[in-house]
C-alpha cells in the first residue's frame, strides 16, 4: 500500500533524527513538506508525485524572491522524499535526476537505471553512487547537447572521459568503472544498438594502504562501561557493540539481524553478508549472547518485525540502512572522556580494526582472522600487519644474511 505524503514524511523525519539531524532542521523540513501536502491536497493528489512536487518549487519561487540557499533547502527537501519514496534511504547528497537534468529523456533513462538497480538488491549507498557516475555522465551529454542515446558514440565516451584528467585517479577510477556499468545496462536493455562500455575502458593503479585506526583494550572496555544498561535505548547499543568489538560484525549486518540467525542450542550466529554475499558462522559468545537476551526481554519494543534490533519510536522498524552508527559510538566515547580526532576514524569498523589487530597479537594466523571478519580474501586481513610490528619484522629480510655481489 502506498503512504500518503504525510506518512512519507513523518517516516523520513524519524530517519533523520536516527542519523543525528538536529531538531532545528527537523522542524524546517516538516514545515516545508506540510505546506507542500496541503498544495498537493489542492490538487486533489495525496501520495507523493515529483512532479507535482515540482509545480509546488516552481510556485513558491515565483512567488518569493529566495536566496540560493533558500532554493538548495527547499530543492533538496523534495528530492529527499523521492529518493527515500523511490530506494528506501536518505541520500548523503542529492544526485538525484532533478538536480542536476533538464532533459526528459535522460531524466528517464537515468530513474529507470536507478530502479534496475534496486531491483539488484545493492545497498542504498551502493546505489547513490551508480547513480551519480551515470548522473555526471548525462550531465556532459546534456550539455553537449547529445539529448539520445542515438547520439551516443565512442568519441562520445572518449570525449567525457577526457573531462575527468584533472582529478584524482581513485576518483576516475570510480567515475569510468561507474560509466562502464550504465553502459551495460542501456545495451543489455536495449536502449543502444552498440556495447559502448568496452571504450570505457579499465583504470588501474596502486593505492596505498592506510594503517587502520585501532582501540586499545582498556578503551573497549571504557567506552563499554560507559552505556547505561538500565536505559532501553543503551541496551540495544550495548549488544550492537559487543557484536562489533567481540564478534567483529559489520555494523550493516547488525542492522540486518533477525532471529532466524540465531542458533541458540549451538551458541552460534550464522548470516549472509551484506558486502560480500558469502556465508559467515561465529560462535555466540558469553556475554554477547546475555546482552542480546537482556535487550530482547527489556527493552526491545513489542513488535512482530523479524528484525531483532529495532528503532525506538513508532512506527517500530528496523535501523536505517544509512545509519552507521558513528554518533551513538561518538556519544559513550564522550561520556568515557576517550580522546575524539579528526585524525582517528571512530566509527563502529573501528572496533573491528581493533578486533583484528587483538587477534594478530595472539598469534592467530592471517587466514583465520580473514574467516572470522568475514574477508574474501586475506589480503584484505594483511593490511593489519601494519599495526602490529613484531610481526612485521618477521616478514622483513635479514640483511645480514643477503650475500652482496
Amino acid at each position: 500500500m502506498s503512504k500518503t505524503i504525510y506518512e512519507l514524511s513523518d517516516e523520513v523525519l524519524g530517519e533523520l533524527e536516527d542519523l543525528g539531524h538536529s531538531k532545528l532542521t527537523r522542524d524546517n523540513f516538516r514545515y516545508f513538506w506540510n505546506g507542500m501536502a496541503r498544495y498537493f491536497e489542492s490538487k486533489g493528489v495525496y501520495e507523493f508525485d515529483i512532479n507535482v512536487a515540482m509545480e509546488y518549487f516552481e510556485m513558491r519561487c515565483s512567488k518569493h524572491n529566495f536566496k540560493k540557499r533558500s532554493e538548495n533547502f527547499i530543492r533538496r527537501a523534495i528530492l529527499i522524499l523521492d529518493h527515500y519514496s523511490k530506494y528506501g534511504s536518505i541520500p548523503l547528497r542529492c544526485y538525484t535526476p532533478i538536480s542536476k537534468l533538464n532533459n526528459i529523456e535522460l531524466i528517464k533513462r537515468l530513474s529507470s537505471y536507478g530502479e534496475s538497480l534496486v531491483g539488484g538488491e545493492y545497498s542504498s549507498k551502493t546505489i547513490e553512487g551508480y547513480l551519480r557516475y551515470a548522473s555526471c555522465f548525462l550531465q556532459f551529454s546534456e550539455q553537449n547537447e547529445y539529448y539520445k542515446s542515438d547520439d551516443w558514440s565512442a568519441e562520445t565516451i572518449f570525449e567525457y572521459i577526457s573531462t575527468l584528467s584533472s582529478f584524482q585517479k581513485a576518483t576516475i577510477k570510480h567515475r569510468v568503472g561507474g560509466l562502464r556499468l550504465f553502459l551495460k545496462y542501456i545495451y543489455f536493455n536495449g536502449v543502444t544498438k552498440e556495447n559502448l562500455s568496452v571504450y570505457a575502458g579499465t583504470v588501474r593503479g596502486t593505492y596505498h594502504q592506510k594503517i587502520p585506526s585501532i582501540w586499545t583494550k582498556t578503551e573497549v572496555n571504557q567506552m563499554l562501561s560507559a552505556i547505561d544498561r538500565n536505559n532501553p535505548n543503551e541496551k540495544r547499543d550495548y549488544a550492537m557493540i559487543l557484536l562489533v568489538a567481540r564478534l567483529g560484525l559489520r555494523s550493516g549486518d547488525i542492522k540486518k539481524l533477525k532471529f532466524e540467525n540465531f542458533n541458540w542450542s549451538k551458541n552460534e550466529i550464522t548470516l549472509n553478508q551484506s558486502k560480500t554475499g558469502e556465508p559467515l558462522t561465529l560462535p555466540l559468545l558469553r556475554d554477547v549472547g546475555w546482552a542480546i537476551i537482556d535487550y530482547v526481554q527489556n527493552a526491545r519494543p513489542k513488535s512482530d518485525n523479524p528484525h531483532v534490533f529495532l528503532k525506538h519510536l513508532a512506527p517500530y522498524t528496523e535501523l536505517s540502512e544509512g545509519n552507521h552508527l558513528y554518533k551513538t559510538l561518538e556519544k559513550y566515547m564522550v561520556r568515557a572522556k576517550l580522546p575524539i580526532s579528526a585524525k582517528r576514524k571512530n566509527g563502529m569498523h573501528s572496533l573491528r580494526h581493533s578486533l583484528a589487530t587483538t587477534l594478530l597479537e595472539e598469534n592467530i594466523p592471517l587466514d583465520e582472522i580473514s574467516g572470522i571478519l568475514g574477508h574474501a580474501s586475506s589480503n584484505s586481513t594483511s593490511i593489519y600487519l601494519n599495526t602490529n610490528i613484531e610481526r612485521l619484522r618477521e616478514c622483513s629480510l635479514n640483511v645480514s644474511k643477503i650475500e652482496v655481489k
